[in-house]
């Protein structure tokens, strides 16, 4: 998924504003946050953050009086929200009873070379693909984006994971220490059940369907990268704002 260093310097710092702090402590932005997370909490509560588990959807524990948060973090754009090998994403797709044929035309949009294997000669981009097969990725789309699949699979790319037993995320927040947007996980799912979102790719509501690396030059370096299925949220920013708005709208 390339280098992330940045976003863990990120998670170190909100981490470090908010340890062994009391509300009373924080700025204006993450005082902000912590009373939407624990709104009947006393001002003088110590705060606990800690850094969520190795491989998990939650970035950050935030803790106060045994009450534990998962907090998922992001910053910047373009942001990468889940990748998995492509055969596990079949097996979960099966779970939720996907038709075959809708499988065998992922399958070919991801590999793009004429199979539903990867080992086709010939290989293209996932540009020229859309071209050609317009009314396949329609097919798709309209599979995965029933209402109850589709809240299965955000939860799975966003809140979840690929195992059950990880921890779940109660909460996206995106942006630094001083300044931040962030919606809980019930606030996000009904966003993107309700709301409808053009995307002439793959996509599952506004998250993107892409292949971490086509290799289309063939490297060896890379050529595992094709197993690899990712998802992207490019609008993550415009929509948690418009969220905010409609939280605040109800307020």
């Amino acid at each position: 998924m390339g280098n992330n260093s940045s976003g863990f310097q990120n998670e170190t710092n909100i981490i470090d504003a908010l340890n062994n702090k009391k509300i009373t402590e924080l700025n204006t932005n993450l005082k902000k946050f912590i009373k939407f997370l624990f709104p009947d909490i006393d001002d003088n509560s110590i705060i606990s953050a800690i850094s969520g588990k190795k491989g998990q959807k939650p970035d950050l524990i935030i803790e106060i009086n045994n009450t534990k948060k998962y907090v998922s973090v992001k910053k910047g754009s373009g942001n990468s929200v889940h990748q998995e090998d492509v055969d596990l994403f079949m097996n979960f797709l099966t779970s939720l009873n996907i038709p075959l044929n809708i499988k065998i035309e992922l399958l070919k949009y991801h590999w793009a070379d004429g199979t539903t294997d990867g080992t086709g000669k010939i290989r293209v981009s996932s540009a020229d693909y859309k071209k050609e097969h317009e009314n396949e990725i329609n097919l798709i789309n309209d599979s995965l984006n029933k209402p109850d699949i589709l809240k299965a699979l955000v939860n799975r790319i966003l809140f979840k994971g690929v195992e059950d037993s990880n921890e779940l995320v109660d909460v996206i927040y995106y942006g630094k220490v001083e300044e931040g947007i962030w919606a809980t996980r019930e606030e996000i799912i009904n966003y993107i059940s309700n709301h409808s979102f053009s995307n002439n790719s793959i996509h599952f509501g506004p998250l993107s369907y892409q292949i971490w690396n086509r290799c289309l030059n063939y490297n060896p370096k890379t050529e595992d990268r094709r197993n690899t299925m990712q998802v992207k949220w490019g609008s993550l920013e415009v929509d948690l704002k418009n969220i905010e708005m409609e939280r605040d709208s109800n307020e």
